[in-house]
């Protein structure tokens, strides 16, 4: 996965139906399409589930290309368990929605409904750390699609990443 610059800005009162955007990603050349087309699907996802609206409204969409998409997250206090580090429902979480939004990608009319779907636990993430996270879709047919996400903590050097969480998740797309 590769960084982006993003426009951390949060959207104002007016503008509580979409979610923030890298403006940077949004403009560049023809994938701005693809882009659009994602993150009007984020912004569906982010309004219309109770659930990520409490867990995911900071959620960014910073890259989105044919069956790949990158979003960044901040952990926050309502990510982490007792332990204070990342909540394993919220790496399935996380992997839920960027499995929909990378099979959207691919031009999909449907991001799907889970069949099967698995979590591995790599290491942890703490309030305050910079999550990004990858959804590939590597294959989407007729009837099922097969996607991986990993989730990553930014380091404290620049473009150093740590694998947190991996996932393969299969939903059905007819």
């Amino acid at each position: 996965m590769s960084a982006a610059n993003t426009n951390d800005s949060h959207p104002t009162a007016d503008s509580q139906s979409s979610s923030k955007v890298d403006t940077a990603t949004a403009s560049a050349g023809s994938g701005a399409d693809v882009f659009n087309h994602v993150q009007t699907q984020l912004t569906t996802y982010l309004t219309s589930s109770p659930l990520y609206q409490l867990l995911l409204s900071d959620i960014v969409l910073s890259s989105a290309s044919s069956g790949n998409v990158s979003l960044k997250l901040v952990v926050l206090p309502l990510h982490v368990n007792s332990k204070s580090v990342l909540h394993g429902s919220l790496s399935a979480t996380l992997v839920d929605l960027v499995a929909g939004l990378a099979i959207v990608s691919t031009g999909s009319p449907k991001t799907g409904v889970s069949t099967d779907m698995h979590v591995s636990f790599v290491s942890s993430a703490r309030e305050g750390d910079t999550l990004w996270v990858e959804g590939i879709a590597e294959r989407v047919g007729g009837t099922l699609a097969f996607t991986r996400v990993r989730v990553e903590k930014e380091g404290a050097k620049q473009g150093a990443r740590t694998l947190v969480a991996t996932g393969t998740h299969t939903k059905y797309v007819k």
